[in-house]
């Protein structure tokens, strides 16, 4: 069963590389016949050229099977993307409210340990709020 769509960002991914079909397939080591279904939406694109895709393009594969945004990236890029936001921005307060003196290096320490727990437990509070200033606030003493 064909994904919805994936023939049209296949053919997105070659036309902003400025490749033509031949060239494309050529890229990715397939015959332009076999490309072409690919493109045409009638055959789906194996786990192996989607890594393909990814390696020559940096395009992400969940992007090539969903396509719920325009810029390459899928939704779960643009939720790890506000919570980075987030976290950073809620260690920054806590680092001024509390009045600390921590050098840049350790404040990013601070925010790479809580931005590597966020992606391992989804640890950002339930509500979609900033993180718990407790566990921020155990994390920079333990950097500062």
């Amino acid at each position: 069963m064909a994904v919805s769509g994936l023939g049209n960002r296949l053919a997105a991914v070659r036309n902003m590389a400025r490749l033509s079909q031949e060239e494309m397939s050529q890229k990715l080591g397939i015959s332009r016949s076999a490309y072409q279904n690919y493109e045409r939406g009638q055959r789906d694109l194996t786990a192996q050229l989607l890594l393909e895709i990814y390696a020559a393009f940096d395009v992400d594969p969940l992007w090539m099977l969903e396509g719920d945004t325009e810029d390459g990236k899928n939704r779960r890029h643009e939720e790890i993307a506000a919570a980075y936001r987030k976290i950073g921005i809620a260690v920054e307060r806590r680092i001024i409210d509390r009045d600390l003196s921590v050098t840049p290096e350790k404040k990013w320490d601070a925010i790479e340990f809580l931005f590597d727990e966020f992606l391992n437990t989804d640890a950002l509070a339930a509500d979609g709020g900033a993180p718990d200033t407790t566990r921020i606030d155990s994390v920079l003493r333990l950097v500062s």
